[in-house]
Order: C-alpha cells, then sequence, then structure tokens
C-alpha cells in the first residue's frame, strides 16, 4: 500500500499547488485589473475540475468472492474488525461509495430504494440532497463504525407490485419468481444508494471506491449496479482462488466489465492464502496458483 499511497499523495500535492497558483493568478490579476469576465469564467472552471477531480474505481464481483473483505483489509484493518459487512448472510446490498469529502462530517448518506419509483438518477438526488438519511460516524470507536455499516446490509420486505414500480422485479424472471413469499413480498435492498465519508489518507487525495453488491446473491438487483459501474475510471474484477472462474463469473465478466465501455479493466485473484497446504512444497503451491 506504501507505493500507492505515496503516488496519491503526490498526486494530491501536485492538484493543491496547482489550485493555489490559480487562485493566487486571479488576485494578481485583480490586483492589476487585468482580470476580463472570460479570463476569470476559465480561472473558475479551472479550480473547480480542480476540487471535483476523483478516481473512481468500482469494485465488481460474484457473491462471496471476498470484495467486500478486500476493501475492509485496505481501508479500515487499523480497526481489527470486518467494517463493511462480508459475513455470510451480512453483506452489501446497495451500491456503496466510499470516500471523503472534507466539507462534511464523517457519516453515512442513504438515498431510499422508494426513491426509485420517481424521477431522478442518483445524480439528481445528490444535488438535491433533501431525500438522503444521514446516519453520523464515530471513527474512534471500532464497535460504532461497525454498528453504523450494517446500514449497507439492510433489507426489506415489499409486495411484488412494489418492487415492480422500483423496477426491481421481472415477472419473466424464474429465479425472482421464487423469491416470493406465501404474502407475496419479496426481499430488496433497504436503500437505492449509500455514500460513506470516511477521512482515509488515499480517499483524502481524491480515491473513491465504488462498492458493488455481489451480483447473484438473493435479494439483490443487478439494476442498482449495472447503470453505474460505466462511470468509474477503472474496473477491478475479484475472483476467488477457491472457486475458480466459474461460468457466472463469465458472464459478469462479459456482459458486465465488458460493457463498461473502457479498457482499464483488471482481474485480482482473491483468497490466494486459501490454497496454502502444509503438505505441498513451495514449488506445488505456486503452480497452483498459476493454474
Amino acid at each position: 500500500m506504501a507505493p500507492l499511497a505515496s503516488s496519491f499523495e503526490q498526486y494530491g500535492n501536485w492538484r493543491d499547488s496547482l489550485a493555489t497558483a490559480i487562485v493566487q493568478l486571479r488576485q494578481w490579476m485583480e490586483q492589476t485589473q487585468t482580470l476580463e469576465a472570460d479570463a476569470a469564467q476559465r480561472l473558475d472552471v479551472a479550480l473547480e475540475r480542480l476540487a471535483q477531480d476523483k478516481l473512481v474505481i468500482a469494485f465488481v464481483a460474484e457473491f462471496s468472492r471476498g470484495k467486500s473483505e478486500l476493501i475492509n483489509a485496505i481501508f479500515f484493518a487499523d480497526y481489527g474488525k470486518r467494517i463493511l459487512p462480508s459475513s455470510a448472510g451480512r453483506t452489501t446490498m446497495c451500491p456503496t461509495e466510499l470516500l471523503y469529502d472534507d466539507t462534511l462530517p464523517p457519516c453515512i448518506r442513504a438515498l431510499p430504494i422508494e426513491t426509485r419509483a420517481r424521477h431522478g438518477s442518483t445524480s439528481d438526488f445528490k444535488r438535491l440532497g433533501a431525500e438522503w438519511q444521514i446516519f453520523p460516524l464515530d471513527t474512534t470507536s471500532a464497535d460504532g463504525m461497525l454498528d453504523a455499516f450494517k446500514i449497507v446490509a439492510e433489507t426489506i420486505r415489499v409486495p411484488v407490485a412494489d418492487a415492480k414500480a422500483y423496477g426491481l422485479y421481472d415477472a419473466d424472471d424464474p429465479d425472482q419468481a421464487v423469491a416470493v413469499d406465501k404474502k407475496g413480498q419479496i426481499q430488496i435492498s433497504k436503500w437505492r444508494h449509500a455514500v460513506i465519508n470516511f477521512p482515509h489518507p488515499l480517499l483524502k487525495h481524491g480515491l473513491v471506491i465504488l462498492d458493488t453488491p455481489g451480483l447473484n446473491a438473493i435479494g439483490t438487483e443487478p439494476e442498482l449496479t449495472l447503470s453505474l459501474v460505466p462511470n468509474a475510471h477503472a474496473v477491478l474484477f475479484v475472483l476467488a482462488a477457491d472457486t475458480g472462474v466459474t461460468k457466472s463469473d463469465l458472464d459478469v465478466w462479459r456482459h458486465v466489465v465488458g460493457d463498461a465501455g473502457h479498457r482499464n479493466h483488471i482481474a485480482v485473484l482473491n483468497k490466494i492464502d486459501g490454497l496454502w497446504d502444509a503438505l505441498k512444497t513451495p514449488g506445488e503451491i505456486e503452480l497452483e496458483v498459476r493454474r
């Protein structure tokens, strides 16, 4: 992580110094009365672009590939707990952005799933802000963080008619038909989208992580994810060493990652430690990993 953190820090410092230089140039032009309207507008646009400059990386995987564990290891290892839900039956159920905005306190902002029945994209609701529910984060408490992060794993049961209105139920899909209970209800994510504002050094320098729900997990809906992946600058496709590449993995690669519209696709083989066998030589283990 050290080289990556160093690179982001250098880039962040360059961006900050450039923004400072633009501000100083603007002030000098104002003092010398050489600042014309079109020049002022261009300088303001440049400052705005620098302020909004982010690197968005989407983590995509089938269910139980260790995607959330990987994010936990990168960003929350110091807490000594699995802060992002990753246990059986408790995992990320809605697209979740992990970022840092210094204008806001550490918190989780969650957009109710009911907003899918109304006109407007997630970006539209971000601009409006009113519909979001805000949950404060106590970054000094591992237990407090653990409790707060359970939000992104919350689900609700709704009538099939409501799920249809949210665009989350297809009567022609046999898998979804099986998920309907005796009351005519189906399990869906409680939230349409979540944004976690967390002061990690990498996030402070402009990295944004998009954690997507496992695409074959019961109760998750690919529609919540698929529209967001093309907006990422890079896609990290997580595979598990204990399962190898399955047919469903290939389907996700071809139809989700491959359709993202760019070439910045990286496949990551996770759970390598599960291949360790004390009865095998290091060479045999290395050969198994390469296979």
